[in-house]
């Protein structure tokens, strides 16, 4: 396979292209070389270079704003996003049924392949190579960023929307579904909103967010 559109979209050409081949083999496809290590490292850079970058901007915001603005900019649905801007379904190598999972289970696939090349790109490289290219790709988030923008996530504002309508709050019933992760439910009315996440909190993020979305699309 051709990486070539892929690093061209990276904005960098690998020295060691099994280092990008690791990051975009899932577990289905290979249970004893994939890319969960390097989504872990990758996830640590991410977090890393992202605090630095607020900490150095933002002089005079305290640590909880700091944490949520992180939080923010590093949440599910954008890394979701990146993924699908560099069209990491055409590379990652799954299983066959594996394939064939829902969009949710996709999704989870997709943030820990992009965090998964965060990681290569730095074993690849070096910290300033990596640096750069995260802040090159989270750039247009970066530069709408302030203090002042509400930073609450998912959970946070059903849970103060739920109260504004003197509703029981949510509960968030989770399943372990193996590798897969977490799938969680959460019930609103007379439906029932499901979603999946690598971890706990990811699939109830998600989770709230469908319910969110589906307050604000109905105008309840």
């Amino acid at each position: 396979m051709s990486y070539k559109d892929l690093e061209k979209n990276l904005n960098y050409k690998f020295k060691n292209i099994k280092h990008l081949e690791l990051a975009l083999t899932h577990k289905s496809f290979s249970n004893a070389n994939n890319n969960e290590r390097l989504e872990f490292l990758g996830d640590s850079i991410l977090n890393s270079i992202i605090s630095q970058h607020l900490f150095q901007r933002f002089v005079d915001v305290k640590e909880g704003l700091l944490t949520r603005m992180r939080a923010y900019l590093v949440k599910a649905e954008t890394l979701t996003i990146k993924a699908e801007e560099l069209s990491l379904g055409d590379y990652i190598q799954l299983s066959k049924g594996t394939a064939n999972l829902s969009k949710d289970r996709k999704n989870s696939i997709l943030e820990d392949s992009f965090e998964a090349i965060i990681g290569a790109i730095y074993l690849d490289s070096n910290w300033d190579q990596v640096n750069t290219i995260v802040l090159d790709t989270f750039d247009k988030e970066l530069k709408s960023l302030s203090a002042d923008m509400n930073f609450k996530d998912s959970k946070t504002e059903l849970q103060e929307i739920l109260q504004s309508m003197k509703l029981d709050l949510p509960k968030y019933v989770l399943e372990s579904i193996g590798s897969e992760g977490f799938n969680c439910s959460v019930d609103f009315k007379d439906q029932t909103f499901q979603s999946v996440g690598i971890s706990k909190q990811r699939a109830e993020t998600r989770a709230a967010l469908k319910v969110l979305e589906y307050i604000k699309s109905n105008n309840e």
